[in-house]
Parts: structure tokens; C-alpha cells; sequence
């Protein structure tokens, strides 16, 4: 659960920053284009003519969700059409990793998970020619319906949930974000959700399924066809290859109403007003079964007060937020342990946060052998200071809760950095770029000593003499994966997680595991890491999965790492060193 908030909460500071800071398109480079791919596409056995067929590279930072959110995580893109056999190939493409889409209608692949859709991923060497990327496809079925309110008027932008329950009775929601637009209700309330896979599904609208956004929760209760508001008392909607099931209609019965919350945050020494305080609100649980939504954000008046409209009842989160100070370079110097509400049936009143004056930490951030632009793009890079207390009991225990929100500032132009308002506990520091995402935190020094395992911070206090030290991170990891002891079965995915050891902030990264065994990790810092692989089953995740194997590597500067793992299916302990 901590971690989740704190996801949660890192996510609405970055979506901030890099929305009003904006995010560099990666350019192109003189890389050797020396590979290929081709295969075939067939629907029901037969080639698929004029099927469109995407290529997407992807760099180091794909697999990072807040590197999504800054933009740029894809290189370039690589389109053909398949000819009159369904037969495609596509010529010149650099060393890398890629993501293959087949485009064909509501088409979906015959063997495949319903999650992944038409998508395959692999690695390709220099002058590799990858001959087998083929996609064997099936119709696609498709749901329809209608979603009104109580008095049959159409609801616009509504959007649809999905749930594929197998024969055992598990459910799962069901993902595809290549046409996440069917999922949404038009200026009729008509949605049309197509390229679903044969099986049975319950089919949703409202409650938290309405959005992130929407005032925590939405303004209906979550409603299942044809009318339930149980999930248990819904009605299964059946899909065959190829087939339309229709009149899927959703009616509402009377709106949700939703309520406001009103607040002050106080200096907890004084009870002085804080004015200018950024709040940000987060729902914990409630009658829909919501969790972790984000309710908004607010900034205290000149009286410290803040107001959150447009929530639904239940239980609430609020907590102060600084992440403008980024962009501003001013800090309030605050921290709190946030302050719970409960919305019942009513609007809510005197909730008050007690806001704590933290410790200013003063610092400078140096790269480390990099060359020039860099150095030179530190002004667009922040550290962020999060903090741990060091015993989680009483007040600690509900600021855990609260996802523990971080404490940022933006590096000067001599490297200097100020980040005011550090909660009490073991400090980490990260280090964030807008436009060069290869620097990390190689090392963090106090008073020329490392402290790369954090320093601690002890009440309202000024600590100096940090240095925080940046390198490229252009190390890489390539692997090839082994199986034994039977077969992966066809469906299940294996991934390799990289962890550096002894490592300042977060050091690592991830990749997926091809359809030959092979993956490469790269943007790594030198050091050692430790390896885990895990496989996983797509279309059942309630299948047991086979033990994780870990492994040793060193990643040396200027040299690419090989490795060997193995993943024996009949054993469940398998730790190797290398």
C-alpha cells in the first residue's frame, strides 16, 4: 500500500512538471541499420492482404512509467503493408529493442492473451534478419450497447469496463489500449468495444471505472448489465469469433451526489494561518470499493484555507504537496502528516493540517566524466528528497500511509540546490531530468564522505555539504535465458529486473524476454547488479508461477555485460552467483 501511494503521488507531481516544462523528441543517430523483420499475417488460416504492420524502437527508458509521462519514450516508428501472400519485411533498422503491431480491423491474435492484442516484442543484434515475426489471427468479437441516466438521456464520454471470466469463474479486467477510444460512449451514449476475444464478460460503467479525475469516484455508482449495482447479481454478456453481441445497455439510476470537502492547513507551533500551501487529496476507500484516486489538488488562501468539490462518499486522505516549487524555486518549508476525513452523506468542514516546519538541505549535484551538454543541462534536472522516519509509530505511521510525499528542487545553473521542508528520518535522493533521462545518481557524499545509504535528518535543522554525484548511465545487460525441466508454456512471458547493488536512489532497469530467450537492460550505471528472472501466464494470472531465479552481474563503463540464466522448471529454489 505504500507503495502504491506513493506511485500515485509521484505520478501527479511529474504529470505537473513535465505538462508545464515540456519533454525533448529523441533525434536520430548514426547507429549501424543493419537488421530486418518480416513474417506473415493470416486471419483464420488464410493470408491477410494490406495488413498494416507498425514497428516501434524503443529506448532504455520505455519501461518507465515517468518517462511516459515526460514523452519521447519511443525513437521511431517503421511502417509496411503486407502483400498479396500477407508477407511483410521491413529493412535497415538499427540494434534494439522493439514492439511489432499487426493493424487489421477487429482481428486478434488465435493463441495470444486478450491483453497484449496484436503486439509482440523482441530484441534484434546488428545485422540480425528476424524471419518469424508472424501474426496469426481470428475475428475479433464485438460489444455494443447504450448508456443512459434514470431518465434515458444519453451520458456523453462515459467510460466502459470490462471483466473476462474464464471457465473456473476468475475474472480479469480486461486492457487494450490500441483502441481504448471504443471504450468510451459518443455524443449518443452509444460505445461500440471491438477485437475482443471469444469468451464470456461482465460489462460496467460508472464509479471509479469513470476516470481518475472524476471528483474520486464519478457521479454514478458503479453499474454492471443489465441494471446491477452487485457485481454478483450481473448478467454475462457472451462473445464468439467474429460475432456483434448487442443491446448492451446501461441505465443509471439517480446520480451520485457528491460533496465537497473545506480545510485550513495552521503552522502546528503557532495555529498561524499558512497561506500558499499546495494540498493534494487522495480517496482510501469507500462504498464503491475505490482506492488510491486521486481527488484533486488545492492551494491554502492567504487564510490557509482549501476546498476539494465533487467527492463522493468516503474515506479521505489530505496532505501538503510542494511540487510547484520545482517550476517556482520557492518552497514553503513544511511537511505534514496529512489529516483523514470521512464524507458520509454531507459536505465536510474544519478538516485541518497541521503543517511542521522541516529541515533545509543544501547541496550541489556534479556530473561525473560526461561530457559538456550534460553538465549543461543540469538547470533542467531536480532532486528529490525522500524521506523515511525512522520508527513508523504514531503521527509517522498515518504519514506512511499518505505515500510519504517527497520534497523536491531544481538544480541552479552552478549545480547549487536548496530543498526545504525535509520530514525527520533517513533521506534518499533521486535525481529527475526533463531533457537528458541517462544521468542517475551515481553516488551521494556529505562532507566528502559517501552517504550513498542516505543521511539522517533530525527536526527543523540545516544540513550542508551534499554532494550529489551524476553519471551516464549507458551500461547494458544482454542476456540469453534457458529453459529447463519442460516447456514455457506458450502464453507465459518472462521478464529479467536489474537492481545495482549498494546503488544511490534507483538504480536498474528491466526488459521483457523475446521469443528466442534473449533480453537486453540497458541506461546502467557501473556496479554490480543482481539479475531476477520471473515468468508469469498472460491470459491466467492466477496461475502459480515457477520460482524467480536471481543472478550476479558486474556492468563495466564502455563494455556491454553477457550473461546466461537459467530457468529450470522443476526446481523452486534456483540462486546461482556468477
Amino acid at each position: 500500500m505504500i507503495r502504491f501511494a506513493r506511485s500515485l503521488i509521484l505520478v501527479s507531481a511529474f504529470s505537473f512538471v513535465f505538462a508545464h516544462a515540456g519533454a525533448q523528441t529523441p533525434q536520430r543517430d548514426n547507429r549501424p541499420r543493419t537488421a530486418s523483420i518480416s513474417g506473415r499475417v493470416t486471419i483464420a488460416g488464410k493470408p491477410a492482404a494490406n495488413a498494416k504492420i507498425t514497428i516501434t524502437e524503443l529506448n532504455s527508458e520505455e519501461n518507465n512509467p515517468l518517462a511516459r509521462i515526460a514523452g519521447g519514450s519511443a525513437r521511431e516508428v517503421y511502417n509496411a503493408i503486407t502483400d498479396a501472400d500477407g508477407r511483410y519485411r521491413v529493412f535497415n533498422l538499427p540494434e534494439g529493442k522493439y514492439e511489432i503491431q499487426a493493424l487489421m480491423g477487429s482481428c486478434v491474435r488465435e493463441k495470444r492473451s486478450q491483453i497484449e492484442a496484436l503486439v509482440e516484442s523482441l530484441s534484434l543484434d546488428e545485422g540480425e534478419a528476424r524471419a518469424d515475426v508472424d501474426f496469426a489471427l481470428v475475428r475479433g468479437g464485438v460489444i455494443t450497447g447504450r448508456v443512459t441516466d434514470a431518465d434515458g438521456r444519453p451520458l456523453i464520454a462515459r467510460t466502459i469496463s470490462l471483466q473476462i471470466v474464464d471457465e473456473q469463474g476468475q475474472k480479469q479486467e480486461y486492457r487494450n489500449f490500441s483502441n481504448w477510444e471504443s471504450f468510451q460512449t459518443d455524443d449518443r451514449g452509444v460505445y461500440r468495444i471491438y477485437a475482443l476475444r471469444a469468451g464470456r464478460y461482465l460489462v460496467s460503467a460508472g464509479g471509479d471505472s469513470d476516470g481518475l479525475m472524476v471528483g474520486a469516484a464519478g457521479k454514478y455508482p458503479r453499474t454492471w448489465y443489465p441494471g446491477a449495482t452487485i457485481e454478483n447479481q450481473a448478467k454475462f454478456v457472451a462473445v464468439t469469433e467474429g460475432g456483434e453481441a448487442t443491446g448492451v445497455d446501461i441505465r443509471f439510476g439517480g446520480a451520485k451526489q457528491t460533496y465537497e470537502a473545506l480545510g485550513r492547513v495552521v503552522d502546528d507551533e503557532t495555529g498561524q494561518p499558512v497561506a500558499g500551501a499546495g494540498v493534494i487529496c487522495m480517496k482510501t476507500a469507500g462504498s464503491d470499493g475505490g482506492f488510491g484516486s486521486f481527488g484533486g489538488n488545492s492551494r491554502t488562501d492567504e487564510r490557509g484555507n482549501f476546498r476539494f468539490n465533487g467527492l463522493a462518499p468516503g474515506q479521505y486522505q489530505v496532505s501538503l504537496a510542494d511540487y510547484e516549487s520545482f517550476l517556482t524555486g520557492k518552497a514553503s518549508g513544511y511537511f505534514s502528516n496529512g489529516a483523514k476525513f470521512e464524507i458520509q452523506g454531507g459536505d465536510v468542514a474544519d478538516v485541518e493540517i497541521r503543517a511542521k516546519r522541516g529541515a533545509t538541505i543544501i547541496g550541489a549535484a556534479i556530473v561525473e566524466d560526461a561530457d559538456p551538454s550534460a553538465k549543461s543541462n543540469l538547470s533542467q534536472m531536480m532532486i528529490v528528497a525522500n524521506s523515511m522516519p525512522a520508527s513508523p509509530d504514531g503521527e509517522d505511521r498515518n504519514a506512511i500511509t499518505m505515500g510519504m510525499a517527497p520534497t523536491m528542487s531544481r538544480i541552479g545553473g552552478d549545480g547549487g540546490f536548496t530543498i526545504r521542508g525535509v520530514r525527520p528520518g533517513r533521506v534518499m535522493f533521486e535525481a529527475a531530468s526533463i531533457t537528458d533521462r541517462s544521468l542517475k545518481v551515481v553516488r551521494i557524499e556529505r562532507d566528502g564522505a559517501d552517504a550513498s545509504g542516505g543521511i539522517v535528518v533530525n527536526g527543523v535543522e540545516t544540513v550542508s555539504g551534499i554532494r550529489i554525484v551524476l553519471g551516464k548511465s549507458a551500461g547494458v545487460i544482454r542476456g540469453q535465458v534457458q529453459v529447463a525441466g519442460g516447456a514455457l508454456p506458450a502464453d507465459w512471458r518472462m521478464n529479467v529486473f536489474a537492481s545495482r547493488e549498494g546503488g544511490a536512489g534507483h538504480s536498474g532497469g528491466y526488459a521483457e524476454v523475446d521469443g528466442r530467450g534473449r533480453f537486453v537492460i540497458e541506461g546502467l550505471l557501473p556496479g554490480e547488479y543482481t539479475l531476477t528472472l520471473t515468468a508469469r501466464s498472460q491470459s491466467n494470472p492466477n496461475l502459480p508461477p515457477p520460482a524467480p531465479v536471481t543472478q550476479k552481474v558486474f556492468v563495466t563503463k564502455g563494455q556491454e555485460a553477457q550473461v546466461t540464466m537459467m530457468l529450470d522448471l522443476s526446481k523452486k529454489d534456483q540462486e546461482e552467483e556468477q
